[in-house]
């Protein structure tokens, strides 16, 4: 395959993988800051080219190797010279006798299937197979024998799932992997096709740790992962694995296989009552990196409030999308506009949208934050340029094109988060901690300059948090007990905490507060 041709190629795989519009996807596109595509996105993507490509490891490179579309496709080009591949194995028919993907020839496959020679994609024409099947009773794959199937189903009444027609493997273990492979699917959003017991959970799929938790949250949901084992998920490292780690769960745990049609409780059986009437029904309000963490949650309690919403996300279109259907199944009203605040042409095509087609905008919460957890000594310019971008001029740029579209209506509200690691020591956060001190002295300014508008600024400063960020945070599980003992109650803040901060600020009781930051973390800034 000619470079040009599969750079073309690459860049269909980025299309279909994040559903981008085709002009976004340049190949000098940086797929961090351009694309907002983040390791657990880019280890999917990695993972498709992988298995289109009939590659037999895992794609491997540094971050820099990976840094843009071009740079994927000149990756994968050397790969599949060292591999002695010339293109896509698992995107076209061979010949008589040929096969190319994951197939072998003359009905004996070792993989993904084959039939007589003729395969397409991860299968096989003419009728046979297509997916992870053999046929004529020879494979060493994923699936059956001496019949035909389509996928992950069944067809003729042969095979359906992993299991084998004449040997079929114990019902637990069999049911243990269904579960399995729905919850990778609802978490990740995978093709099932990739979800094979060898894939590799990290490097084939791309699931770091914040997916797993999210796995593991859906898994004990859906009553298939006992307590006593949901540490344990930390230590799987592939599909299998995992579906026999719930395999083993004691005779007490619900059958697996209801936990896997089990759908999860309603959403308005999850939630707690509505909020108290705020002044917010009616109103639009755009909440930045709402996609998760505090920002999801303040996004959905204003959707309860009778606000509507724009979500907004940009690591993660699919979490974002997500969001703004949870607000609608409820209820609510919300819209999802991709686009980063870090990048200028992206705040202007995000407040063009908002204007044609959403039509005003009453109040703005910026939440959207990126940068680097850990000592100075590892911060880098380019940390703390990404950083200031986000968090400080990024939030400049959308407060000034929010304010104009309030002032139409009269006024409005601007609310930034903090942290109050902008005033004191917080391990590993001190250059967010800068940036943050930076937040919350911008909104004095914007609070002043603004007045004149009827625009009101005020900013939460919110303590450590149970939820996204924490998770995440580096030696998490030795600081966060440290925090708990700092704080008076022993307990954080919760992702709702900050948020009932924020829908504060936006009521109507709260029109006399301007240029303050609230903080919000229980008492544990008094001694931290």
């Amino acid at each position: 395959m000619q470079a040009h041709d599969l750079l073309e190629h690459v860049r269909s795989v980025f299309v279909r993988m994040t559903r981008y519009p085709d002009e976004v996807v340049v190949a000098g596109a940086d797929l961090e800051q351009d694309l907002g595509i983040d390791s657990v996105k880019r280890g999917e993507i990695l993972a498709t080219l992988r298995a289109e490509f009939g590659l037999p490891d895992a794609l491997k490179a540094t971050p820099d190797e990976l840094r843009t579309v071009a740079r994927v496709s000149d990756f994968l080009a050397r790969t599949l010279a060292a591999n002695a591949g010339d293109g896509p194995r698992g995107g076209a028919a061979g010949d008589a006798g040929r096969v190319e993907g994951h197939a072998a020839v003359n009905g004996h496959t070792n993989g993904h299937g084959a039939v007589n020679g003729h395969t397409n994609g991860h299968g096989a024409v003419n009728g046979h197979t297509n997916g992870h099947a053999a046929v004529n009773g020879h494979t060493n794959g994923h699936a059956a024998v001496n019949g035909h199937t389509n996928g992950y189903e069944a067809a003729n009444g042969h095979v359906n799932s992993y299991e084998a027609v004449k040997a079929p493997p114990p019902a637990a273990a069999g049911e243990a992997l269904r579960v399995v492979v729905q919850a990778l699917a609802d978490a990740t959003r995978h093709p099932v096709e990739l979800l094979v017991p060898d894939a590799r959970l990290e490097d084939d799929l791309g699931i770091d740790r914040r997916r797993r938790d999210e796995v593991r949250a859906l898994l004990r949901q859906r009553g298939a992962l006992p307590d006593a084992l949901a540490g344990a998920l930390d230590e799987v490292h592939t599909v299998g694995e995992l579906a026999r780690l719930l395999d083993a769960a004691p005779p007490a745990t619900p059958p697996l296989a209801a936990a896997a049609r089990a759908p999860a409780a309603p959403a308005a059986a999850r939630r707690p009552a509505p909020a108290a009437e705020a002044g917010l029904a009616g109103k639009t309000v755009l909440v930045t990196g709402s996609s998760r963490g505090v920002g999801r949650a303040i996004a959905a309690k204003l959707g309860r409030a009778g606000a509507r919403v724009v979500v907004n996300s940009f690591h993660s279109r699919d979490d974002g999308e997500a969001v703004a259907d949870e607000i609608r199944s409820a209820g609510g009203d919300a819209v999802h506009l991709w686009g980063s605040v870090a990048n200028a042409a992206h705040i202007e095509k995000l407040f063009e949208a908002i204007e044609r087609e959403v039509g005003e905008l009453h109040h703005f919460v910026s939440n959207a934050s990126n940068g680097r957890f850990g000592p100075l000594e590892q911060t880098t310019p380019e940390h703390w340029e990404l950083a200031f971008r986000t968090n400080v001029i990024g939030y400049h740029q959308c407060a000034l094109r929010a304010a104009r579209l309030m002032e139409r209506h009269g006024g409005g509200r601007i609310v930034a988060l903090s942290s109050n690691g902008s005033s004191r020591y917080l391990e590993h956060f001190g250059a967010m901690g800068a940036v943050k001190a930076a937040v919350e002295s911008l909104t004095r300014a914007l609070a002043v300059e603004l007045a004149p508008r009827n625009v009101q600024v005020n900013c939460v400063s919110a303590g450590p948090i149970y939820g996204h960020v924490t998770s995440n945070y580096p030696d998490h599980e030795r600081i966060l007990p440290y925090w708990e003992s700092r704080t008076p109650g022993g307990r954080l803040c919760t992702e709702d905490d900050a948020a009932d901060a924020v829908l504060l600020l936006l009521s109507n009781g709260a029109r006399m507060i301007n240029g303050a930051t609230v903080t919000v973390d229980g008492g544990g800034s008094l001694c931290i």
